[in-house]
This record gives C-alpha cells, structure tokens and sequence, in this order.
C-alpha cells in the first residue's frame, strides 16, 4: 500500500508542481505514417516536430478509434468520446427511423451527441480559433473565430452528393496532351488579336474552361458547379525567333488586357477576378502556371489552381473579409494530389502547390495568433492522406507489393516523401512559434496508413450466402434482400421490416439472419487467396468492447485482415508492408516529460482528457478517455516489455532509406 501512495504523491496536481500551460494549440495531421514522420524527424529532416520529439513526448502505440477513418477519428480526439457516444459514425450518418437508402453528410455539427473541447473552454471563458477542423460547421460557440470545417479543405464542401463541392470551382489542366480530366488545346494560326508585339509568330486556341466543383466526378461535378462564365479564354503562344516561348491566357482577345503572360516554369502572381456564378457575380482567387511548353507548341500543359472564394463561411461572418487579404488563397486541394497522380504537372510543380496549401493555414493561423486574445487553436491539415491516396501510393513503395515500382522510382518517390513532410513541417513550426514556449502543443493524427493489396467485395460475400440480391443492374435490390452492408462503417444490417420501409426480415428471423451473417463473413475464404479476409464479425451488442453502439451502428460489426481494403479502415493495430495505422502523437509543453518515448498504448479518447487535467480544464461532459499519466513530469517510466514496435515496417524501412541527406526533387 506505501508503494501505491508513493506513486500518488509524485503526480502533478492542477494546483502545483509545475506551471499550468497557458494555451492549447492542437495541430492535427490526418493520415500520416506515425513511424515514418519519426524517422524522418530523427534524420533531420523534419527540424520542427524533431524539436518537438526532443522537448515533449511522442507514443509509438497510439491507437484511434474503429474504424480508422476521418469524420470518426477528429470528432473522438474533440470530444474524448466514442464514436457509439457522440455518433458520427462515418462519412456519411444513417439516423433511425430512415431508410438505409438516405445518409446525412457527416460535416454536419449538430449530428454529434457529444460536447467538443472549444466549448469547454468557452465556458471557462476562453476563445478558441478553430481551422479545418472535420464536422465542426456550422460552430458551436460564440467565443471564438472559425474558418471551414464543412469539408477536409478550405472552400470546400462535403454535402454527400458528390465527393466534394469545391467553392468556387476545383482546379483544371488546359493541355495539348491526352491527359485525364483534362481541358484540350488545339491551335491554329493567331487572327484578330489586339496590341500583339510586331515581328512575332503567334498561334491561339479558344478553350472552354471547365468550371466543375469536383473534376473527379466528371459530368455530375459539371452539373453542382457554381460558376457559369466567363467562357471562352484565350489562349496564344508566341514565338520571338526561337520557337515558342511564352503563353498568354485572356478572356478577350487582346494582349494588352492579359491575364498573365508566362513562360515555361513560370507562375502567375495571385489574380483575382468576377466570375458569373448561379448565385449572381462572386470574386475568385486563383493562379496559373505554364507547367510545359515544347518549343514546337505541341507539348503544353498549363495548370489554374482551384478558383477560391472570396466570401466563404466563417465566424464571424465578417471574419473572412479580414483574412482574405492576409491570404486570398484558401483552396481545396484534393485537386492538388489528383493532378499529380494524373500527370497534370511534374513534382516540382506538385511540391509548389503543397507549399501554398500550407502557407495559407501559417498565415491565417499566426494571423489571428497574433490579433486575438485566444486560449485554445484547433488546425486539421489533410493532406497525408491525399499524399497516400492519391499522389504516392504506399503500394508503389513497398518491396512487397505487386504494385511496388522498382527501387529506383521508389527511391524518388521517397525523396518526394521527405520533401512533401518538410513543407508541413515549417508550417508546424511556424504556428508552434508564434504559441509561445508556455502552451500544450500536441501534433494528433486520426489514423496513419498502408498499402493496398487485395480487394473484396462484402455485398458479393453476402449474395454468395443468400443474404443479399443484386439487380440487373449490379446495385442492392433492398426488397429481396436480408442483410446490407453499410456504406458509411465496417458493419451489416439486417433489413428489418419494422425499421425500413424496404425491409424483408421479421423480428423473428432477426437472429437467425445475424447468425448467418456471422457465418458467411467468417467462414467466406478468398478464392484468388486462399486467405479468410474477416478477422472478426460481431453482435452489435459486442461491439461495445470497441466503442461502438448505439442507433446509428449496424447488426454486426466486422473487421478485415490488414491486407484486404483500402488505404485505412481496418483496425488501429494494422500494419503491412511499410505501412501502419497507428497514429501519431507528439505532446510539448509545461507539465510534460521531455525526450520521452510513451509506448503505453493511448487512445484517441484520451487527448482531450489529459489536456484538460494539464490545463485545469474540466474535461467534456461526454468524454470517456483516461489522463495519459506515464506522459507527465513526476510519473515514474514505464516498464513494458514488447516484442517489437512498428514490428512489420522496420525491415523495410532501411532498404528504402536512401541516406541521411534530403534528395533533390528533379521535375
């Protein structure tokens, strides 16, 4: 028993033992490889979070919340509640009494059950500036200053209608090239040109932009765009005597009133300009750049950045009048990922445009830093998981993947890596200064990343047991089948007749066919494998032990092997190849050890708990984590004894660790 009490009396207390933190500044990082940040950081690389590392902690098992997946993970790490408490239970939200048919957009904040920390801080008289941050919008406090949080980037929204609404409009390629999503330019011998310098060789091309609010979608992004007009541009190229060298963009046809004129490599400044929109004329930010131009004029590309509003939402209202001189360009940058999967632009480009994304989140957050009297920041940066999804996919790095592309290519993909890390890493570093060296800075991310190996299809698996008809068209025909899979979490429902107007199954039959839903998923072996892909299914009612319950969970709830499924999803633990989805968390600041590796195994419930207890903040009413005790000064280390951290990755990490110098990009 003196043992114990011992332990006790070496705890900080919210009253003493060390300086409460004057300011929280939570910067979250969606989707990075957690082992791969830390290295990279321990190289060198990446001298801000290596800082932070150096004067704070960082957790080598830091488990979110199931299913590892955006809207889920940042509402859990706000709330410090599971996703069974505070119900945002994917992307999309299914509410009972509806049909499974109809899902509520997730970015919607009244669909969360559970108080977020800003309003903690609200009461307690604080204001808090809140960024980016997922399924925040509108707000929920009146002390403070947000921007966003109706999509996973700025000017961007996330409806369900589509994979997002960018407003004003997404970015596009203008291109001789048969590229995807592409805009394509034809040439023909200049006529009718004002002001053209004299002596000059000059081709034009009338192209009509496509104004799409997600060029992904192809014609349905046409079709919710909010912008009409101005249409056509112009476009001319000229060749001074040694071939052509320089692009001009109009919207009419005179090179005097030019939009810009450019040259290979080159960037437009920051033009803004009136656009014809549904909603009447709006002001939009944008860029150009003249990506390639072949002295021939066949080989052009030349790339507008996402059209960004000048009037989006925040609050107050008024606030983004102020911003937007600070930065006009808040764009959504799904497109920036895209375009270099696409081969719209080179890395050079690609790294640019990164650079961009971020610098507008340092300059807009130090901004308010610095004119507001705040006690609480809270910045979501998407773009690692864009970075994996779209641009490098772990796959193509990873020697034991069918899908890896040889060591060469990977090598640059890796120096891509690094480079893409170092410009997150100087906007971290930037909003950490301008804190101060007496606030909590904790740098979370809602789940990290693998490569994809093999795919599976859960209604099949279902169809194959009898439990789900499809239609001739190859959709779910709801009045002939039993048990559906949902789209917005790793669950099935039983298609109740007394819960869904196209229900099938009695209550009678309900246990019967949760049974064989049971039976079909795990006893369903791969045949292209040989592999069970379903670790487990479970009763809902079991599923309790992972946090998830409630109305808006399905009847079983599954989980996939780490090699089946796409890029996160699967359970926190999961790790193949180079990849992991354990999260990543760093922690700085008064009351916290310095240089400490945490490898107690933390969950996303329980940041919100432990910032409170640092700061003497009560914690949120609906919160259900722990104080991350072994984090803090006074605690005693741990003495855990594990086989291996990041026990997959590792062997292959060196492999691929080309040296302990940064490569130069080459475009």
């Amino acid at each position: 028993m003196r043992g114990v009490v011992g332990i006790y009396l070496l705890l900080p207390t919210v009253s003493g033992g060390y300086l409460k933190p004057s300011r929280i500044v939570i910067i979250g990082l969606d989707s990075p490889i957690a082992y791969r940040v830390y290295e990279y950081s321990k190289k060198g690389f990446l001298p801000n979070l290596a800082k932070l590392m150096e004067e704070g902690v960082h957790a080598v098992n830091f488990l979110n919340s199931y299913p590892t997946v955006t809207p889920q993970n940042w509402t859990s790490i706000a709330t410090g509640a599971n996703i069974g408490t505070h119900g945002v239970t994917g992307f999309g939200v299914h509410l009972p009494g509806e049909d499974l048919t109809e899902l509520r957009s997730a970015f919607d904040s009244s669909l969360c059950r559970a108080e977020v920390i800003w309003s903690v801080v609200e009461e307690a008289g604080g204001n808090s500036i809140v960024v980016n941050w997922p399924c925040s919008w509108p707000p929920t406090f009146k002390r403070g200053w947000q921007i966003g949080g109706y999509g996973l980037s700025m000017n961007e929204w996330r409806r369900g209608r589509i994979l997002y609404e960018a407003d004003l409009c997404d970015g596009q390629l203008f291109t001789t090239l048969d590229l995807p999503h592409s805009v394509k330019i034809v040439f023909r011998k200049a006529s009718g040109w004002r002001n053209i310098p004299s002596h000059v060789d000059a081709l034009e091309a009338e192209v009509k932009p496509m104004y799409s609010a997600c060029v992904r979608n192809g014609e349905r992004g046409l079709e919710l765009a909010k912008v009409r007009g101005p249409s056509p541009w112009y476009l001319l190229v000229l060749d001074y005597g040694e071939g052509f060298t320089e692009l001009v963009v109009s919207w009419e046809k005179d090179y005097e009133k030019a939009l810009c004129r450019l040259r290979e490599g080159e960037w437009s400044p920051v033009i803004i300009r009136e656009f014809e929109t549904v909603d009447g004329r709006a002001k939009g930010a944008f860029r150009y750049k003249l990506v390639e131009l072949s002295r021939d004029a066949s080989r052009v590309r030349l790339f507008i950045t996402p059209i960004c509003s000048l009037s989006y939402s925040t609050y107050p209202k008024e606030l983004v009048e102020e911003i937007i001189k600070i930065n006009p360009l808040a764009f959504p940058s799904h497109i920036v990922y895209d375009g270099l999967g696409w081969g719209w632009f080179d890395e050079k480009t690609f790294l640019e445009l990164v650079e961009m994304e971020h610098k507008w989140f340092s300059d807009i957050i130090v901004y308010l830093m610095k004119t507001r009297d705040w006690r609480l920041v809270a910045v979501h940066m998407h773009a690692p998981d864009w970075f994996y999804h779209y641009a490098v996919q772990p796959e193509k790095i990873d020697p034991s993947n069918p899908k890896y592309v040889g060591e060469e290519k990977a090598k640059k993909l890796i120096s891509l890596e690094i480079e893409f890390y170092k410009v997150i890493d100087k906007a971290i570093g930037e909003i950490v200064e301008a804190a101060g060296s007496e606030a909590l800075i904790v740098v979370v991310s809602d789940h990290g990343a693998k490569p994809k190996i093999y795919g599976i299809n859960i209604a099949q698996v279902l169809a194959e047991a009898g439990l789900l008809v499809f239609k001739d068209d190859g959709s779910i025909d709801y009045s002939k089948s039993k048990a559906i899979p949902g789209w917005e979490g790793p669950w099935i429902y039983v298609n109740l007749r007394e819960k869904f107007s196209h229900g099938t199954v009695s209550l009678e039959e309900y246990e019967e066919v949760r049974e064989a839903v049971v039976n079909a998923l795990l006893g369903y072996i791969d045949p292209k494998t040989g592999l069970r892909p379903f670790l487990f299914a479970l009763r809902k009612e079991d599923a309790r032990l992972l946090g998830l319950y409630g109305p808006r969970i399905g009847d079983i709830v599954y989980a996939l092997r780490p090699e089946y499924g796409s890029h996160h999803g699967q359970l926190p633990t999961a790790e193949v190849g180079i990849g992991s989805l354990k999260g990543l968390l760093i922690v700085r600041g008064p009351g916290v050890k310095k240089g400490y590796t945490l490898k107690r195994t933390v969950r996303a419930v329980d940041i919100v708990p432990t910032i409170c207890y640092l700061t003497g903040l009560r914690a949120p009413r609906n919160a259900e984590g722990a104080v991350i005790y072994q984090a803090l000064e006074g605690f005693p280390d741990e003495e855990i004894e594990e086989d291996k951290v990041f026990r997959v990755q590792k062997k292959f990490f060196k492999k691929e660790y080309w040296g302990e110098e940064s490569f130069k990009v080459k475009s």
